[in-house]
């Protein structure tokens, strides 16, 4: 017997949610990854704000090439 409050919604909606969490962690990741870069060249090349800068900006363009690749991918298995 099911008891009132157990709702489960549907397993599609729980991929979908999972894979967008997925991706934007990874989106996070990479714009720390680029900036960390950027800091760690900065501070080899005592150059200080400039490879910071283009660090941060290739990791989140970088992340965001990711992030559309992925959801072309994922509208194609749609169609």
């Amino acid at each position: 017997m099911k008891k009132r409050n157990d709702y489960r919604p549907p397993r599609t909606l729980v991929k979908r949610i999972t894979r967008i969490s997925a991706l934007s962690f990874i989106l996070v990741i990479m714009t720390f990854l680029g900036l960390y870069v950027g800091l760690y060249i900065d501070k080899i090349t005592h150059m200080a704000p400039n490879f910071t800068f283009l660090g941060l900006i290739l990791g989140i363009a970088i992340g965001f090439k990711g992030f559309i690749e992925e959801v072309l991918v994922e509208r194609r298995k749609e169609s």
